[in-house]
């Protein structure tokens, strides 16, 4: 059942979001176009902002990353049980890790790395056996090493393999690891597309395990007219899912022209 929100409520969040830093970045975008498309001087600075202005809109509603996320994520789903029968690991590919000093342990996971770990976790306990492999570090240094703690506190055991930085370095991490083995590869659903991709040239042929799917944050059905106000949220999304494709697309083209399939590092 749909509800209906009083006009005051929607007045207070048009005006607050107009005094957010993105919403006041917006206004001063629409106001220099205007004064470009109309002002008196004219030359190619006002297709520049009329470019700048439009991607920007596009890119923090949700109509750009929800267009985006949806054909990454579509096609995985969370597997059966018969599809999981014979599993011996569980690779949890984080998304951001804070190695900082000072942080607590709870601090130091993005929200997505904490829903692919804890998923990884849940699998584990359903799955007698599986070890846990969590690969990749952090931009200050300890990444993985994090999660490993984590899972002492929740009793589960976690390999943890700091050295990889991104996921091709893990794919190279865990070839000899892995390989003749079953495995679950636990990520999100919009990076399993890319993943698979460098697990498979490498020989290893991970059962995929989507832990969280992002397009549903964009979805704007049904639609509500404060979908039509930019939002740092969708920009992000809209970031997340031009990362996928930029990079699926970088190892393509280089495997196609210099080269690669199975085993290729």
């Amino acid at each position: 059942m749909s509800m209906t929100w009083p006009a005051t409520f929607l007045l207070k969040k048009i005006l607050l979001y107009l005094l957010y830093p993105s919403g006041l970045v917006f206004v001063f975008l629409v106001g220099v176009s205007f004064y470009a498309l109309w002002g008196k001087r004219r030359g190619r600075r006002r297709a520049l902002l009329f470019v700048a202005l439009i991607l920007y809109y596009l890119s923090s509603t949700p109509f750009l990353p929800y267009f985006l996320l949806k054909p990454l994520e579509a096609g995985f789903k969370r597997p059966s049980p018969e599809e999981m029968a014979g599993v011996q690991a569980l690779v949890v590919l984080p998304a951001r890790i804070y190695g900082k000093e000072n942080l607590s342990l709870e601090e130091r996971f993005s929200r997505e790395t904490w829903a692919r770990f804890m998923t990884a976790v849940r699998l584990a306990r359903r799955i007698p056996g599986a070890e846990i492999i969590a690969v990749g570090g952090s931009l200050e240094g300890p990444g993985s090493r994090y999660l490993a703690e984590l899972g002492r506190e929740l009793g589960v055991r976690v390999v943890a393999l700091d050295e990889a930085p991104d996921t091709i370095t893990s794919v190279r991490l865990l070839r000899q690891r892995l390989r003749g083995r079953k495995f679950l590869l636990v990520t999100s659903a919009h990076h399993l597309r890319r993943a698979i991709y460098l697990f498979n040239r490498a020989g290893l042929h991970p059962v995929p395990y989507p832990a969280v799917f992002l397009s549903h944050q964009a979805d704007f059905r049904p639609f509500h007219v404060l979908y039509l106000l930019p939002d740092p949220v969708y920009l992000e999304l809209t970031n997340e899912a031009v990362h996928e494709y930029l990079g699926l697309s970088f190892y393509r083209l280089r495997d196609l022209i210099l080269g690669g399939g199975h085993g290729a590092p």
